[in-house]
């Protein structure tokens, strides 16, 4: 059954696409069920990132592109980032964020976009979210708590279809508890749940402290058989298998999106080998018929 549940969980995955990485790819092994978010960092250029979404499209995927509010110069700028996007893909599927760095111009969060009519005109419906189970080194928890509210009203008054998707952690149960509270609030999104894909613990934990992911770092550093275990090996089974334990029983967890940390060609291998269900579970731990990593 848990390994039922993990096929279940990992099935219709997403995964995380850096422009930067994008341009050693010849292409993308994977299927088409599995669509690729298009990250849009502070020091990106705009023309790498619509290069990427052109890209992806032709191997037959669905790009999602990141658009970071803060970025944006004015909503003119977001308008004309949106008719760019469109030209090179008919995905309905966006993903909204505050985003990192320094508020460049005049939108001054994630909602001025929301709020405004640019997403239903040119056609993106799906709208991701950011998900703060751990909060956010950029923004207070008030701040988290009165912005997800918000949010979570609009969808009930706009054509707007929206998604938790979380940042990545490295211990399941804050976010449970995070789930939870969503629960009882009457906050019914359905969430994407953000993971750290197989990767040296040396690289979990640099990502880790680029992204302040608070309890969840401390935790990893703090708990040496699970330092032990990342040292030898590269995937966290053992919080896989919980959260997809957690996702069987009646969850607002209800997908899956990876961060590829251990390399993105790689990456994909591997969530193709579990999305296919080609592993044994040994002791709680993942077995793959085919060596990835």
């Amino acid at each position: 059954m848990s390994k039922d549940n993990i096929v279940s969980l990992i099935q219709g995955f997403t995964i995380e696409l850096n422009p930067k990485v994008r341009f050693k790819l010849n292409s993308i092994p994977l299927d088409s069920k599995n669509h690729i978010y298009i990250t849009y960092l502070p020091d990106a250029s705009e023309n790498d990132i619509l290069e990427t979404v052109e890209f992806v499209s032709n191997q037959k995927l669905i790009p999602i592109v990141h658009l970071p509010a803060r970025t944006m110069k004015d909503l003119d700028h977001v308008r004309d980032f949106l008719k760019e996007v469109r030209k090179r893909t008919d995905s309905s599927k966006i993903l909204v964020i505050g985003g990192g760095g320094d508020q460049r111009g005049s939108v001054t969060s994630s909602l001025d976009i929301l709020d405004s009519d640019l997403l239903a005109e040119f056609g993106f419906h799906h709208i991701g979210i950011a998900g703060h189970p751990e909060g956010s080194p950029d923004i207070s928890q008030d701040t988290i708590n009165e912005f997800l509210n918000k949010k979570f009203e609009l969808s009930k008054t706009s054509n707007l279809d929206l998604e938790l998707v979380t940042q990545f952690f490295f211990n399941a149960q804050p976010f449970i508890e995070w789930c939870e509270k969503l629960k009882k609030e009457n906050i019914n999104l359905p969430v994407r749940v953000g993971f750290p894909g197989p990767a040296s613990f040396k690289t979990l934990l640099n990502f880790g402290l680029m992204s302040g992911v608070g309890n969840s770092l401390n935790f990893l550093k703090k708990n040496s058989s699970k330092v032990s275990d990342l040292l030898t090996k590269t995937s966290n089974d053992e919080m896989l298998l919980e959260l997809s334990n957690y996702a069987s029983n009646l969850s607002p967890l209800k997908s899956f999106h990876c961060f590829p940390f251990g390399g993105f060609e790689k990456t994909c291998m591997w969530l193709n080998e579990v999305q296919s269900g080609s592993f044994s579970l040994e002791n709680d731990k993942l077995k793959l018929h085919k060596k990835i990593f």
